[in-house]
């Protein structure tokens, strides 16, 4: 079998969100209705949180999630895993954001099954943007080769619109990679479109690695900011 993680990083320091993780929505952190979103994969054999601080690591701990506390001044998610990875006999990761409280399990276990046939080295999900979502900076949006890779993405309106146009895509936080193509990211220093973005997935573009897109019609919503969990809630209610 393969040895497939996911790993949820997940921080308490936010420069727009302090304490997001633990936001409630419906009555429950955040963190575990992503968690529990992904506790059924069968495309998985291990799933886990990791952290740096000790007030998400007792919430996972609280509901009986698998919890790791992982201390470091890292540029991102991505190098939070790649350092608990190190070690680790997995041959693929998940890189599950913890701001998708919306996520479910069949959701991951498509993109693993796709990307592993295809032996992509890292793939990701994308979305349909709604009209209201693409001059949204919070919304990523991307654009792909006709073979579905990722040319660019940016946190501004992707392609500029000098015709009509009405195909945008936006970005799911979601990624998958071999645990080479990880370790690469991870020794690779940070670059410019990187930072001037403030998007991780930039560095594995500027360093030539694929990223391999698959688009979704799941419903998404990245809690980016405080008024974006009652969106969530609304969905949620439907849902129970």
């Amino acid at each position: 079998m393969i040895n497939t993680a996911i790993l949820i990083p997940a921080r308490y320091a936010s420069s727009r969100f302090s304490g997001k993780p633990l936001a409630k929505i419906l009555g429950k952190p955040m963190i575990q209705w992503v968690y529990e979103g992904i506790n059924s994969s069968h495309l998985s054999n291990f799933k886990a949180v990791l952290t740096d601080d000790e007030r998400i690591a007792d919430c996972v701990n609280g509901f009986g999630g698998r919890i790791f506390v992982v201390k470091g001044d890292f540029r991102s998610g991505t190098d939070r895993i790649a350092a608990f990875c190190k070690d680790k006999p997995f041959d693929y990761i998940v890189n599950l954001q913890g701001d998708e409280p919306l996520i479910k399990a069949k959701t991951i276990d498509q993109l693993i099954d796709k990307s592993i046939k295809n032996k992509d080295c890292m793939a990701t999900l994308i979305k349909r943007c709604e009209k209201k979502e693409i001059d949204n900076p919070n919304v990523v949006k991307v654009v792909t080769d006709k073979k579905g890779y990722a040319l660019y993405f940016s946190r501004s309106p992707i392609p500029f619109e000098r015709s009509a146009y009405n195909n945008y895509f936006k970005h799911i936080g979601i990624y998958i990679y071999s645990k080479a193509t990880l370790m690469r990211l991870y020794n690779e220093k940070s670059t410019q479109l990187e930072k001037a973005e403030g998007l991780e997935q930039l560095r594995a573009l500027e360093n030539g690695i694929k990223i391999k897109t698959y688009q979704t019609k799941e419903t998404f919503i990245g809690v980016d900011i405080k008024e974006d969990i009652k969106k969530v809630e609304n969905i949620l209610k439907n849902r129970l």
